[in-house]
């Protein structure tokens, strides 16, 4: 069938382009997975490094084993999950069209991994595929940085609505529509011109506090010359003092966490279960396992292996969130 898209965008590359071209193309303005992580929403990609690789500038790969794989595995298996968006909607999953992009904004491009049709009407369709863990994040909504990118789809195509069809842990399949945000689509516009304007005239996006931005920091300075740099001594103390209130508040917080759970421990005494009004408020019982107060709520965080923690027995504080 043909796709037409409302808001004129055009499609510039095929979906079978190679993929130097794609790369490309890519590198002439803001696609879908930039925008999230313009907006700070990639915990492994941040605003500095987009700017980077648009500038065409060189940014060290990141290795990881584990990630590429993801992202390989993620690919493949987009065929399957389209086919169980299908089975389960009854709509169709329609190959990607190409890469598309906005004439009136010429930054703003788009790879769709799927379009759909309802009603007679087009719509986006975009595929993820998520580890059990991450079931949380996707039973009421699809995630934020999910919305973002498919407003962005939205914003481009000109398409009122989009589903989100993702595979979590190969066993169930959640599928969420979301409907066309124009004040999303503004702020996104706003956004992505104000960024693209950084790259055209070099001014590098400000430094922010994303684990994602310190680790490219380490990977474009990972072999330091020895010798000295003269910088602005209002900046450096700037920095310096708030990094020392940083540190001086996480040594409160931890000696603060410490005291109240000595107090409930204390309170608790030989008893595994404490109770106030009636009810359980929290409760202290033996566990196999060297288990840190860190790790302690080990019975209310999936992401946790009781196999790490073998040991001599010890006890674990779970406190029922309900009584906080």
């Amino acid at each position: 069938m043909t796709i037409t898209f409302p808001s004129g965008a055009t499609v510039v590359l095929g979906p079978d382009a190679p993929a130097d071209e794609w790369h490309a193309v890519r590198a002439t303005g803001i696609g879908g997975s930039d925008i999230v992580a313009i907006c700070g929403l990639n915990e492994y990609t941040s605003p500095l490094e987009i700017w980077l690789k648009k500038r065409g500038e060189p940014v060290p790969c990141r290795h990881d084993p584990v990630l590429s794989e993801a992202a390989e595995m993620g690919h493949e298996l987009e065929p399957f999950v389209a086919s169980r968006f299908t089975k389960k909607t009854g709509l169709p999953a329609i190959d990607n069209p190409g890469t598309l992009r906005l004439p009136s904004h010429p930054h703003m491009l788009v790879n769709l991994d799927r379009a759909t049709v309802e009603n007679g009407e087009t719509g986006a369709l975009e595929i993820k595929t998520r580890s059990s863990y991450a079931l949380k994040d996707w039973i009421d909504e699809a995630p934020d940085e999910v919305q973002v990118q498919v407003q962005w789809q939205l914003a481009v195509t000109g398409w009122r609505f989009a589903y989100t069809a993702a595979s979590i842990g190969g066993q169930r399949t959640i599928v969420h529509r979301i409907e066309r945000d124009e004040q999303m689509i503004a702020d996104l516009m706003n956004i992505a011109d104000e960024f693209w304007g950084w790259v055209q005239n070099g001014q590098r996006p400000p430094i922010d506090g994303s684990h994602a931005t310190g680790e490219l920091l380490d990977r474009l300075h990972a072999t330091p010359e020895d010798k000295v740099v003269v910088a602005d001594a209002a900046e450096v103390e700037k920095w310096l003092s708030i990094r020392a209130d940083a540190k001086a508040q996480m040594a409160a917080a931890d000696i603060a966490l410490t005291d109240a759970e000595n107090h409930l421990k204390a309170i608790a005494g030989d008893a595994t279960d404490v109770h106030i009004r009636g009810e359980l408020a929290y409760s202290w019982r033996p566990r196999k396992g060297q288990i840190s107060w860190k790790t302690a709520a080990l019975d209310l965080d999936p992401d946790l292996d009781p196999e790490q923690y073998r040991g001599e027995p010890t006890r674990t504080l779970n406190v029922h969130l309900e009584n906080l």
